[in-house]
């Protein structure tokens, strides 16, 4: 069985944390230990303490000076290589532009030496 991660929330705060296998299940379990405002938040990708703070979907870890920190999302394995692939797609069209970009100096400066070279032996005929 593939169990999920909740956060059980009440009045702002995380109250408690458990596994359970699915939302609708976790949310009665909230509701039974705290009321009808209490509810369940999936917390798998995420590093929650108890204590927590959740306010628009957001957690936030509250810190010694009373202050906020957001939580972290931990990404899967999938979304990390999602995110490689796309670096690793726009390095590769960094370095077919500077490719180009060198061919074309390139051509440039063997333009620039056929005209130096032209206008010597025009001044060489010229003597």
């Amino acid at each position: 069985m593939n169990e999920l991660r909740y956060a059980l929330v009440h009045d702002g705060f995380v109250k408690n944390k458990f596994e359970c296998e699915n939302y609708e299940l976790a949310n009665v379990l909230a509701r039974a230990s705290f009321g009808d405002e209490a509810f369940a938040v999936e917390t798998t990708r995420y590093a929650t303490i108890i204590g927590d703070k959740y306010e628009n979907g957001v957690f936030h870890h509250v810190l010694e000076d009373g202050s906020l920190e957001e939580v972290i999302y931990i990404p899967t394995e999938k979304d990390n290589i999602a995110e490689l692939q796309s670096k690793l797609l726009q390095s590769q069209l960094v370095i077919t532009e500077t490719y180009e970009n060198k061919i074309s100096l390139e051509d440039k400066i063997l333009t620039l030496q056929q005209i130096i070279t032209d206008l010597y032996e025009k001044m060489e005929g010229n003597k």
